[in-house]
């Protein structure tokens, strides 16, 4: 295979990806938001300070449990 061939097909690749993470982030955000959570709690319970670190970064931020500043009308 022509490397300039296999660049191709990994650019094409990357573009796939990032169009499925773009369409599950928008048509389904509470599974993506499911997802993140359950990586994130695998990464922080590994014992790898540097994947504890990776999963403290996208685990999804906490909810409000009652409403309150969820649209930040009160500030």
């Amino acid at each position: 295979m022509d490397a300039g061939l296999a660049v191709q097909y990994v650019l094409v690749a990357l573009a796939v990806f990032a169009s499925v993470v773009y369409v599950l982030r928008t048509r389904f955000p509470e599974a993506t938001r499911r997802l993140r959570g359950w990586v994130a709690i695998r990464f922080i319970d590994s014992g790898s300070p540097r994947l504890a670190t990776l999963g403290r970064r996208i685990a999804p931020a906490p909810r409000a449990k009652d409403g309150c500043g969820s649209c930040g009308g009160c500030d």
